[in-house]
Formats: structure tokens, sequence, C-alpha cells
């Protein structure tokens, strides 16, 4: 399932590179396309108005690296200068190069005068101008033979007939078709290159996922487990009463208090794990306002000094009046009797219990500390983890969901909890939580 999935995940971010490259590259030609033909467009029209005007009969000849001086012996002297040929410069920048060139025709559409450097012959040039004297635009890219044309025509200013002006797009076609292969081969090599980049990003990404899958098999295997206890009790139990039919209610009491337990364990269980599937969910919200905390650890403890009497545990609490918190008052009170109640559980006749609540600077600071067995080093990254018990027998009770409540509480409000510990000597929970809000 995972191969699949993280091929899946692969190919989807390398589709999505791809597409993306193809759409530049699509957009960087046409970009090119639309900048060349707008400059051809632009150069024919100047080329045409002069054409017209009687300005530019002819392409002059084009100068090259032949044109230059000769270069004379050491010491000689400046070379003499080899004057250009034919008339100066065009404002264009020299002539337009062979890639332009024009004809002149008369009303019949025969052709009178063609411009220097033609590239096509007399057959071809007189079917290209015909082709040119068709059409009902005067200014047009069209295909002839193997070759684009843009083609822009008027009517001689001086004379009757039509000039036509043309430019062979075959220079500029073979540079955007190199430059298109070119582009097209870095892709290539780009889409090998992201690939492998996607198999790895696809790798990490499946890290949490196996991790998340991992975590989902445990928590029902435990869940499982943990229900099935109950129910064992349960259904033992009422077989025992129903195999005695005619005993009274009183004469089966211990059986029908051993059911009411496993029913309340489970009820609880339950609860606890509905909370962390709409905690999951975000659906669990928060009552957060202005509360007096000190109130909320004397209210919370309460219910727990009969159990600590009962256990012969000291019980004690340093809370100074009035220190206020921003949050739930209800959910901090259900962390302080989780870890109440773990710290009773786990600490024997005649042991201590204290909660010290006191505020430094911008936080409120709640310690609960038990002299009970304590908890191993290798232990205390873990129990905060759902269904994580030190006691693997599970015979002090609890089902391993009371702290990962209280850690999700405590960090839905902003703060954190922590366990340092002493196996021997007991164990402090430390719960920090931000001070009460100026809004």
């Amino acid at each position: 399932m995972f191969q699949k999935l993280r091929l899946k995940l692969t190919l989807i971010n390398v589709s999505i590179i791809l597409v993306l490259f193809l759409m530049l590259i699509a957009s960087a030609y046409w970009f090119a396309q639309i900048n060349l033909n707008r400059h051809t467009r632009s150069l024919a029209q100047k080329l045409m108005t002069d054409i017209q005007a009687g300005k530019l009969t002819d392409w002059p000849p084009r100068r090259n690296i032949r044109d230059r001086a000769p270069e004379g012996p050491p010491g000689a002297g400046p070379a003499p200068v080899v004057p250009p040929l034919g008339p100066p410069d065009t404002p264009y920048g020299g002539p337009p190069g062979p890639n332009f060139f024009f004809v002149k025709t008369n009303p019949a559409g025969a052709i009178t005068f063609q411009s220097s450097g033609q590239p096509l012959d007399s057959a071809n040039l007189e079917s290209l101008a015909a082709l040119v004297l068709e059409q009902s635009v005067p200014e047009e890219t069209l295909a002839f033979g193997q070759t684009s044309y843009f083609y822009l025509k008027a009517p001689l200013a001086n004379e009757t007939g039509t000039v036509i002006l043309l430019h062979d797009f075959t220079q500029e076609n073979d540079m955007l078709r190199s430059i298109l292969t070119a582009l097209l081969a870095v892709g290539a090599v780009c889409a090998v290159l992201s690939f492998g980049a996607s198999f790895f990003m696809a790798s990490r990404a499946m890290i949490p996922i196996k991790r998340a899958w991992q975590q989902q098999q445990d928590f029902l295997s435990d869940a499982s487990h943990e229900l099935r206890t109950p129910l064992t009790v349960i259904q033992t139990n009422l077989d025992i009463v129903r195999a005695s039919p005619d005993e009274t209610v009183a004469s089966q009491d211990k059986w029908l208090e051993n059911i009411q337990e496993e029913s309340l364990c489970m009820q609880n269980l339950v609860n606890s794990l509905l909370f962390l599937a709409r905690a999951d969910s975000n659906h669990q919200p928060l009552a957060k306002q202005n509360i007096c905390l000190s109130t909320a650890l004397i209210q919370a403890v309460a219910p727990f000094e009969a159990v600590a009497i009962q256990k012969k545990i000291h019980l004690a609490v340093d809370a100074p009046p009035f220190i206020e918190v921003y949050g739930d008052e209800a959910r901090l009170k259900q962390v302080i009797a989780i870890l109440l109640d773990n710290g009773l559980r786990h600490t024997p006749p005649g042991g201590n219990m204290l909660l010290v609540l006191s505020h430094t600077g911008s936080k409120t600071i709640l310690t609960i500390t038990d002299t009970g067995e304590g908890i191993e080093a290798e232990h205390l990254d873990k129990i905060f983890n759902r269904f994580y018990q030190v006691d693997q027998s599970r015979q002090k009770g609890g089902s391993g969901l009371g702290l990962a409540i209280a850690r999700w509480i405590v960090e839905s409000h902003g703060g954190s909890i922590t366990a340092s510990s002493t196996p021997g000597a007991g164990t402090t929970f430390t719960v920090e939580i931000p001070g009460k809000s100026n809004t």
C-alpha cells in the first residue's frame, strides 16, 4: 500500500512539474514569436514608407569583413582606407539583410522590378507575388512552399502598380526551433531529475504517514484490548448471576457490584476515546475566559480528599489567592483531576502529595509532586502517549489515556506539561500555561 502511494505521489509531483515546464516553454516560444512578428512588422512599415517615397530604390550592398582596411606591415603607418561600396548605411542600421526583399508590379500583376539579393528564382518569385496580390489584407504571414513569408503591399506613390515587401522567416524559424529543441532537451533532463527528487520527497512525506498509520493500528489494538477486559468481566459475572435464578438480588450483590464497576470503567474509557477523537478532528471546543485558577484548584482537589484519607496519604495544597489565567475552567479542573488520580493510584499508604500553584512573569505554574514508586527514565518521554502505561500488568487501574488528554488540554491553552521522576522517590508533573488575557 505504501509503495503504491509513494509512486502515486511521485508521479503526481512529476506531472505537475512537467505541465508547468511545458507551459513555460510554450509561453516563452509564443512571446518570442509575437516579439519577432512585431519587430518584423515595424521594420517593414518603415522600409515601405521609404520605398514609396523613393528614398530606398534597392538594397545597398552589404559590407562584411572584406570591406575593412587591410593591415600594413609594422611601422608602415596607417593603411589606406577602402571606401565602402554603394550608398551609405540606411537609417535602419545597415541593409535589412537577405531576409527582406521587395518587388514592384504593374496593374496587371507582372513584376516590373525586383530588389537585389532575391532568395527565389524568377518562377517562384512570380508565383509568390501573384499569391500576395490575391490576398485581401495589406499585410499578413503566409506559407509558400516550405517557408513562411511576411508580406506588406501598398500602391506605388508616383507610379501605377503595387510594391510588395517580403520577409523570409526561415532564419527566425530555424532559430526558434533550435531554442525549442534546447528547451525540450533541458526539460527531459529536468524530468529525470524531478522524478528522483520527487521520489525522495515522497519517501520523506511517507514517514509521518506510516507513523500515523502505525499509531492508528496501535490505537485500535489497545482500545479493543481495553474494551475487551471489562466486557469479559461483565459477561462472566452475568453468567454467574444467571446460573442461580432462584437467588435474591441481595445474595448476588457481589457480582452485581462487579458488573457496575466494570460498566463505569468502560464508560470512562469510551468517554476518553470520544474526547480524543473529537480533539483529533478539531471538534473539541474550549470555553476560554479569565478564571481564578486558585479557586478552581481547591474545587478540583476537594473530591480526592476522601480518597487520600482512605489511603492514608497526606494531601496538601499551596495556592496563593487570586491567580488568574485565561482558559476553560472545566478542562483545567479535568487536568488537575487526572494528575491527582494518577498520583494517588501510584503513591503507597503513608505517602505525601503536594500541589503548588505559582505565578512567574507571564506564566502560571502548577506542580503536583507525589512520593510514589517513581518512573524510570526510559518511560518519561512515553507516558503522555495514548494507552501507554509503565505498569504493563495494569494492576494500578486506568486506561493510559488520562495523561494524553491532559497534554492535549494544556497544549490547547498554549502551555506545556512535563514530568520528572526519581525511581523509588516520587514523580513531579509541571504544568505551565499563560496568564490571564488583557482583552
